[in-house]
């Protein structure tokens, strides 16, 4: 009997536990809180190691060296022109080159044994030298057309007696130097032209001295043997009227015979060297790319 009641009791709770099993809600997992994003730190680069390039040193080094040997030659090259200027006077040619040349020669003198660069030195010495140098062809332009003026007078008085045809090695030596002073000064050389000058007005002077001393001596002597001629002219005519010759007498030409073969002169003016008066500027522009 327990046995049969047991039997049923279970056909009637098992159903009913796995009912309320069955129907039992999940239960849902507790929500996991979100994991903050990892904050970003600044991460500090370390710079690379600088490798030193020797060869690009020795570079540097070379570069300064020859930089400041430039430096020292346009510095002692500056000097000159600065001792030139100061013995003959041109500072007043321009003034204000003058003034900034020496300041610069200044400036070169207080720095040449410092830290500075070669290259920051080499500016400096190229500055002086630049102005010194604008100072002495300031200068001698003014002096090279004085010179020109006073050697060109010079020829017209050669020219006056005649030098050209009196002297012609020697005039046409004179013209070539005139010639050469022009081509220099149109090549913005004013110095040497204005000693070209100076030595073409010297030989054209000594020139018209020369020839002029000897053509008055010629005359001198034209004139004492027309005065000869005249007299024995006169001589002659005498003796003619008082006792006349009757038959041809050895010795004595005829009146219309021709003694000399006519000499056949070139015009003295022909050989007159052919020089322009005036000057002509030169471009400084054209002359400065035909140099590059």
């Amino acid at each position: 009997m327990k046995k049969s009641r047991i039997a049923f009791l279970c056909a009637v709770v098992l159903p009913m536990v796995f009912a309320s099993c069955a129907s039992k809600p999940k239960v849902e997992p507790a929500p996991q809180p979100k994991a903050e994003a990892p904050v970003e730190t600044e991460t500090v680069q370390e710079e690379p190691a600088v490798e030193i390039n020797e060869d690009d040193e020795e570079a540097r080094r070379k570069a300064d060296e020859d930089a400041r040997a430039a430096a020292l030659e346009l510095y002692k090259k500056a000097l000159e022109s600065k001792s030139k200027i100061d013995e003959n006077d041109f500072a007043s040619y321009s003034q204000a080159d003058y003034d900034a040349g020496k300041a610069s020669l200044a400036e070169f003198e207080n720095l040449k044994d410092s830290d500075i660069s070669g290259a920051e030195l080499l500016k400096i010495a190229q500055d002086a030298d630049g102005k010194l140098l604008n100072v002495l062809q300031k200068a001698y332009k003014v002096l090279a057309k004085e010179a020109r003026a006073k050697a060109f007078a010079a020829k017209k008085d050669a020219d006056s007696v005649k030098a050209g045809a009196a002297k012609k090695e020697v005039y046409n030596k004179a013209a070539e130097e005139f010639k050469t002073g022009d081509t220099n000064y149109a090549m913005q050389n004013p110095e040497s032209a204005y000693n070209h000058y100076l030595s073409a007005g010297s030989q054209f002077s000594s020139l018209y001295t020369t020839v002029s001393q000897q053509r008055a001596a010629a005359q001198k002597a034209i004139d004492e043997a027309n005065a000869k001629v005249e007299a024995a002219k006169n001589y002659a005519l005498n003796a003619d009227q008082e006792k006349p010759l009757e038959e041809a007498v050895e010795g004595i030409e005829e009146e219309d015979a021709v003694l000399l073969e006519e000499d056949e002169y070139a015009a003295p003016e022909t050989l007159e060297a052919e020089i322009p008066e005036q000057l002509d500027e030169p471009d400084s522009d054209a002359v400065e790319q035909e140099a590059e």
